[in-house]
């Protein structure tokens, strides 16, 4: 089964490239979803802007083909977000 994504498939644990695949996906819009969901607040909009903007570049690294290891852009994506405040901020 192909896949729309530029992405090299790994096996990991018995799982089957596919699935590893799928769980490094799940992984990822887990870390966009956790990066988007901001409480309200004074400073939402400015976080919002910049998190929006890390999204869209990781979003279209992984979708070019630019993210060869999909959990490495996804802890990356965790790593940025928390240096601007945590996803609670």
């Amino acid at each position: 089964m192909r896949t729309s994504f530029a992405h090299v498939p790994r096996t990991n644990g018995g799982k089957s490239a596919i699935e590893v695949e799928r769980d490094d996906l799940r992984d990822l819009l887990a870390a966009v979803r956790d990066a988007l969901d901001l409480p309200p607040g004074h400073r939402r909009p400015a976080l919002l802007d910049g998190r929006v903007l890390l999204v869209l570049g990781t979003l279209r690294d992984v979708r070019d083909g630019k993210a060869a290891f999909i959990p490495y852009e996804t802890d990356l994506l965790r790593r940025k977000v928390a240096e601007d405040g945590g996803p609670s901020a």
